[in-house]
């Protein structure tokens, strides 16, 4: 009771406890996240790789923002169906790689959230998260991955499935199952491999319980199991096989072994691709054990079978002349998941180190985090040279996009063609010409024969020539000039004839030795020039 002045006594107020809210702890989780994401645009050379012109591959993928909606189930080809209209969100035809850019940045935000749920005291699960983020974001192999295609979007599919697996066997329930489905029926749209990875994660979360007798949740995942192969299967039925030819069989054929070549064409392509991961072979290969052992001490033995199978079903695939085995872009997504592993694996490493320094009373984190920024450190230094990579780095890596040049050749043509000269186009060009042509009309041409599927004419454009649509040879090229010179030559005085040409394609050697019985005259600079050709 308290006295008032008047003598009165009145009830005490009761004093209620308030909590101070705290952003303390949200900053904790997410600094890391921002730090990792200041990063990217560090590392990456964000500009060059948003204003480089298209190459071969990815100037049939623009251009095919340039059709109408109702073309999309035929012009998507072998891009997923929601890759397709994730492009036609960006409104300049020149910027669209910023999609394949933000699925790259994606991936690295995923890791460390897999990496992050590892370890629930936050101190050192933001430490394995990060570790396991900045092994992704610094592989050498991103750096070549910026292209207008679905490779990022594989990548960052598969990472979010692991730790959406990661997620479920933190804290089992039927509601984070369903979550891990809905993502593969999402995936689908957006990546081809959610195919092969789905299977495993969730082959992963089946056969865990099983060997732990779990009934109940085998029973479950089992369950989840089926429903995501369910969407699966009506995605790559409904949309993805129709991107599917023969031509597309052989344009791969080399990736697909025999059962008797598997070993060789394994060790050949690991070779290959080890510059690509950036660690030598026997330091990737520890750092794997390492990686599969903590998953499974860390309480994930589910998601440690998920990236046992992966190696597994591709090299099945393979054998089976369903998907390519290890070329660098089609398995983009196995070596990111690869280095993801290997950042598992060094945070493993740093726990070790810790332990034996607990018994020298030392504080086991200080310890990690010191371990691990050598670990880190040293894989950022040895890999210096690949970052803010221009596409061009001598004794690197030299990409496609430093190579070609047909936007700058198409408009250099537009500008000072006259209105009697012929623009005679290479086959392996037509789909850059016909993009950069933005004044003119399209109309599309399919089915054709071909990987892509399709075409485009241009019938407001008589004046351009697309000659050797199938010429495999030095003298069909000849052939097929010498009738566009003639009918020059029979043409107005001032005819001029342009040759727009990849220089990209393996046939570039034909058409070199084919000019060499023209007169040739560079008009342009730049790795992909226009030509003036008259008889010499």
């Amino acid at each position: 009771m308290v006295a008032l002045k008047d003598g009165v006594s009145a009830p005490a107020e009761r004093t209620i406890p308030t909590r101070s809210l705290s952003l303390l702890p949200v900053l904790k989780e997410a600094g890391p996240v921002v730090v990792l994401v200041g990063l990217f645009f560090v590392v990456n050379d964000i500009g060059s790789w948003l204003t480089a012109q298209y190459w071969g591959d990815e100037a049939w993928v623009a251009l095919s923002t340039r059709l109408p909606l109702a073309d999309l189930p035929v012009t998507t080809s072998s891009s997923p169906l929601g890759w397709s209209l994730l492009l036609r969100l960006v409104p300049d035809i020149d910027y669209l790689r910023i999609v394949p850019l933000g699925f790259q940045l994606l991936t690295v935000v995923t890791a460390y959230l897999l990496g992050r749920l590892l370890v629930s005291e936050r101190g050192h699960g933001v430490l394995v998260g990060t570790v396991t983020a900045a092994a992704v974001l610094l592989v050498p192999v991103q750096q070549t991955r910026h292209d207008l295609k679905q490779y990022t979007a594989d990548a960052a599919v598969a990472v979010t499935l692991l730790a959406l697996a990661c997620w479920t066997e933190r804290s089992w329930s039927r509601g984070r199952l369903a979550v891990t489905v809905a993502a593969v029926a999402v995936g689908m749209l957006l990546s081809h491999t959610t195919a092969i990875v789905a299977p495993c994660v969730f082959g992963g979360l089946l056969l865990a319980p099983v060997v732990r007798r779990q009934w109940a949740r085998a029973v479950e995942a089992a369950t989840a199991g089926l429903v995501a192969g369910v969407a699966v299967a009506a995605v790559y039925l409904g949309v993805s096989a129709s991107g599917n030819n023969d031509a597309m069989v052989d344009y791969w054929t080399a990736y697909f072994p025999a059962p008797t070549e598997l070993p060789g064409h394994l060790a050949a392509r690991i070779g290959a691709l080890l510059p690509l991961l950036g660690v030598p072979g026997w330091i990737l290969a520890v750092l794997l054990l390492v990686g599969v052992s903590t998953l499974a001490r860390r309480g994930r033995p589910g998601t440690a079978v998920a990236v046992l199978l992966l190696p597994v079903a591709v090299s099945a695939l393979g054998i089976a002349r369903i998907y390519p085995l290890l070329d660098s872009r089609t398995s983009h997504f196995l070596l990111v998941v690869t280095i993801l592993l290997a950042g598992v694996g060094a945070a493993g490493l740093a726990d070790l180190v810790a332990l034996a320094a607990r018994a020298r009373a030392l504080r086991p984190l200080a310890v990690a985090t010191v371990t691990c920024a050598i670990l880190i450190g040293g894989y950022a230094v040895a890999n210096h040279r690949w970052y803010r990579f221009d596409g061009h780095e001598p004794g690197v890596w030299r990409s496609h996009m430093a190579m070609t040049g047909i936007g700058t050749a198409t408009r250099h043509v537009a500008a000072h063609a006259g209105p009697h000269d012929i623009v005679v186009v290479s086959a392996t060009a037509w789909f850059g010409f016909t993009l950069y042509s933005e004044q003119d009309p399209l109309t599309l041409v399919a089915p054709v024969p071909g990987t892509v599927g399709w075409t485009v004419a241009m019938p407001t454009r008589p004046d351009v020539i697309v000659p050797c649509l199938t010429c495999r040879d030095m003298q069909s090229i000849r052939n097929a000039l010498d009738g566009i010179l003639a009918r020059a030559a029979a043409g107005p005085a001032d005819t001029r004839v342009y040759l727009i040409r990849s220089y990209t394609h393996p046939n570039e050697p034909q058409w070199r030795e084919a000019l060499r019985a023209y007169r040739v005259t560079q008009v342009t600079d730049g790795p992909e020039p226009v030509l003036l050709i008259s008889s010499t």
